[in-house]
């Protein structure tokens, strides 16, 4: 029976004890297969367990993460919580053999619920989907359209899960069916674009079967701009210098071209789709740019294409769930330990952010520079990047209220409140910086009689693919195909006005024209725009690897960066007047990284691969 462990997990058939199959078994209700296929809303209840499969990267506990975050596995953040498996095990290189830990864990520990591991879950939707695609059409009490409702959904998941896995594991095997412990699993991995032909044809199913929009009622399931969006997505990684590589090799040797023009194909659809038949998913505008990422009374932003529907649901509490939120430091004896912070953000991505000239602006350790002649090194945060001060929070910035009206500083300077370490854990704000993506000014719980007020005024959701990231998306493939300027038969936009429309709509100027000349030199523009377009949400992790750029990000010493921010007259509290702060780089060196070649892939178990001939490990974990 031992043999065939990695053969039921990857064929989803997850056995919880010795004389019952899960795949005999309803998760929700634990009643016989034949019961839950006998009625439409079982069969719905059965899907919908799919849903708590999908990735929740913004709750504490996700992955059982324990308020660690997967940008904190790249050069995105600092955690101040030191016992999480991310800084234990994968930003030290354990990654084999590591079975708890978060993202690269196989356990199937928790498995089907938002504590569950992102591999194993992916596995249990991919086993729920594939029995719905084989059972539904022939169950004669579904009328037509409840078949088509419950297939369109099961090809998209099927789709969105094979995706899931082979962007952290590389090419696997077209799993297309629910296999038995006697079926013959020894197969060979397809490569990643082999992989990706097959998810396609899956995606395309499923777009052809979804609705344009579901009722009010239905609000997080997959439509048809769901199925576009994963579909170019997945063409783009497809064309990514390590997807271009065999099962055997991890070599960069660059884009793949032809991959590159069907993910510019796909996204230029996608974005014609939205602009044709769905034009209230366009990108919102810098008007109601931070609404993306709270909202209300909408349960959902706009822009939002492929989104967690769970999270915006709990508005009725504190919202200590949340990863991202700060609560300042000094709240720490009367608030527990989530007064700590979860997320600091790195001056490596805080270097990013351009003025508003459009001039890179970089923090050294001797101090600001940059070539922009307006640009003022004693208040560097002025004039920058509207992106900036929507989404960080910097050393020295009012934001929120006491309950007296009195203001609130973030006091992440020298001797400031917030970055003192906390008596009681010794946690503190490593880098200097804080989240604000997500947090609304009154979410800050400042001493006000009813706090959860301040937390309950917005929605908020943990969003997987936005449109402006089909924006970015198009970019890329535009200008690894074409080049940053070419505009082919067919198509509106360039590369270069694909990233000047995402910029342009925050009040940013266009790319300058020396960043424009050549392929090579724009694609580090489409990077940082990634970077700072997406911080934090679930990309630049993936991002960094596909491109092959993680190990000259992360094995050097000391890779994450901070701000010390020394100030010339202030308190604990607050800057007094006529404060002026210095700023030098620092380096943060308890945020370890160790990142090899064979780092790239995620591994398979090997004590269960060394069981197989034709199942390959992936390279450097044998």
């Amino acid at each position: 029976m031992k043999k065939y462990r990695l053969i039921l997990l990857l064929s989803s058939l997850l056995a919880f004890t010795a004389c019952e199959e899960y795949l005999d078994k309803s998760p929700d209700l634990g009643i016989s297969e034949d019961v839950v296929f006998n009625n439409y809303f079982s069969i719905r209840g059965y899907l919908d367990q799919c849903y708590n499969c999908v990735v929740d990267y913004s709750y504490w506990k996700a992955q059982e993460a324990n308020r660690a975050h997967v940008g904190q596995m790249s050069d995105e953040a600092a955690n101040p919580y030191t016992s999480t498996q991310i800084t234990n095990f994968i930003n030290k290189g354990i990654w084999q053999n590591t079975e708890v830990a978060p993202e690269i864990g196989w356990t199937q520990g928790l498995v089907g619920s938002i504590n569950g591991r992102a591999i194993p879950n992916a596995f249990l939707g991919l086993r729920i989907s594939n029995r719905i695609i084989e059972k539904v059409p022939d169950i004669s009490i579904l009328t037509e359209q409840q078949k088509t409702e419950l297939l369109g959904q099961a090809y998209f998941f099927r789709a969105w899960f094979y995706f899931e896995v082979i962007r952290r594991v590389g090419g696997m095997p077209a799993l297309d069916k629910v296999y038995g412990s006697d079926d013959d699993m020894d197969m060979p991995r397809m490569t990643y674009q082999q992989s990706t032909e097959w998810l396609i044809e899956q995606v395309e199913k499923a777009i052809e079967l979804l609705p344009h929009e579901w009722p009010s009622t239905e609000t997080g399931r997959p439509n048809k701009v769901a199925g576009y969006a994963l579909k170019e997505m997945a063409a783009l990684y497809a064309s990514s210098p390590l997807m271009a590589n065999p099962i055997d090799r991890v070599e960069d040797n660059g884009y793949d071209t032809e991959w590159a023009k069907k993910a510019a194909q796909y996204a230029k659809e996608c974005l014609e789709y939205i602009d044709n038949t769905v034009p209230k998913h366009k990108m919102m505008d810098g008007a109601n740019y931070k609404n993306i990422f709270y909202h209300f009374p909408n349960f959902v932003s706009d822009e939002s294409l492929w989104y967690v529907n769970t999270a915006g649901m709990t508005r009725t509490g504190p919202r200590q769930d949340v990863l991202i939120f700060w609560i300042p430091q000094r709240m720490a004896a009367a608030s527990g330990n989530y007064a700590d912070p979860n997320v600091s953000v790195s001056q490596n991505l805080v270097d990013k952010f351009e003025t508003k000239n459009g001039y890179s602006a970089i923090l050294t350790e001797s101090g600001w520079v940059s070539d922009d002649p307006a640009f003022d090194p004693d208040h560097p945060y002025e004039n920058r990047d509207p992106r900036f001060h929507a989404f960080i929070l910097h050393p020295g910035e009012q934001y929120g209220t006491y309950a007296n009206g009195s203001p609130n500083y973030v006091c992440t300077w020298e001797g400031g409140a917030d970055i003192s370490p906390v008596a009681t854990t010794g946690r503190t704000v490593r880098t200097g910086y804080l989240v604000k993506k997500w947090l609304w000014p009154e979410a800050i719980p400042l001493n006000r009689p009813n706090k959860a007020e301040g937390y309950t005024k917005y929605y908020w959701n943990c969003i997987h693919i936005r449109t402006t990231q089909v924006w970015l998306d198009y970019a890329e493939a535009m200008n690894e195909a074409y080049g940053p300027k070419n505009i082919p038969a067919g198509y509106t936009y360039s590369a270069v006005d694909a990233i000047n429309k995402v910029r342009n709509r925050v009040g940013m100027i266009n790319v300058r024209s020396e960043k424009t000349t050549d392929a090579t030199t724009f694609r580090e523009v489409i990077r940082n725009e990634r970077a700072v377009e997406l911080l934090l949400e679930h990309n630049r992790w993936f991002d960094i690897r596909r491109w092959m750029i993680a190990e000259s990000l992360l094995s050097v010493p000391n890779p994450i960066k901070g701000v010390r921010a020394v100030p010339s007259n202030a308190t604990s509290l607050k800057p007094n007047p006529g404060n002026i702060f210095t700023f030098q780089r620092k380096d943060v060196p308890e945020e370890i990284r160790v990142f090899e070649r064979k780092h790239y892939w995620y591994p398979f178990p090997k004590n269960e691969t060394d069981r197989f001939v034709h199942f390959k490990q992936n390279p450097g974990w044998n």
